[in-house]
């Protein structure tokens, strides 16, 4: 019995792609191959730009990217007059930027988005979440009773500061409310 060829060293993905990708690339024919460089050069300059514009309030307004690799300049789509006429002026230190990263664009050339566009934009988690949350309604409190009220106030009065002491005092009152509507749905 033979012992497996798994067993033994760990490999990722990534050591198995360089070799992979040389032998497409040699099967490929010259247009093909220029085809695929012209790809990841693409995918290059995309990456950069997202390193460089993503997440900042000038990347917030851009509506989109077009790289024209034959002239190798970079097109981009902003939402509003004021949008095309900021990044017209940060075009060479965003050009720089995305130098920085590895990427040498020869131009960048900022447009007004066609009238009546709307992007398709993915909502990040935080704004995602505020929005579900606003259209949820708040579950009905269910009062605790005297008793309650009074074992609750007995389990926090040793804690010394008063705001740390009212502010443990209603989140345990909040869950124990929870709790009894939760058993009471049940």
């Amino acid at each position: 019995m033979t012992q497996s060829r798994r067993f033994g060293e760990t490999h990722s993905l990534a050591d198995f792609l360089p070799a992979e990708r040389h032998r497409i690339l040699d099967q490929a024919s010259e247009t093909r191959r220029a085809q695929m460089h012209a790809a990841e050069a693409s995918r290059d300059v995309y990456r950069a730009w997202n390193e460089v514009c993503a997440g900042t309030r000038e990347g917030a307004h851009v509506t989109g990217l077009h790289y024209v690799p034959e002239s190798n300049e970079l097109i981009v789509y902003a939402d509003g007059s004021s949008w095309v006429a900021e990044l017209t002026m940060m075009r060479e230190i965003i050009r720089a930027r995305m130098y920085r990263r590895g990427v040498d664009i020869a131009n960048i050339k900022v447009q007004l988005t066609r009238p009546g566009y709307t992007p398709h934009r993915i909502k990040s988690a935080r704004a995602a979440g505020a929005a579900t949350s606003s259209r949820k309604q708040a579950a009905p409190a269910c009062p605790l009773t005297p008793a309650e009220e009074t074992a609750l106030e007995g389990e926090v009065s040793p804690i010394e500061d008063p705001r740390l002491r009212d502010a443990l005092k209603k989140a345990m009152k909040a869950s124990l409310e929870h709790k009894i509507i939760n058993k009471d749905q049940t």
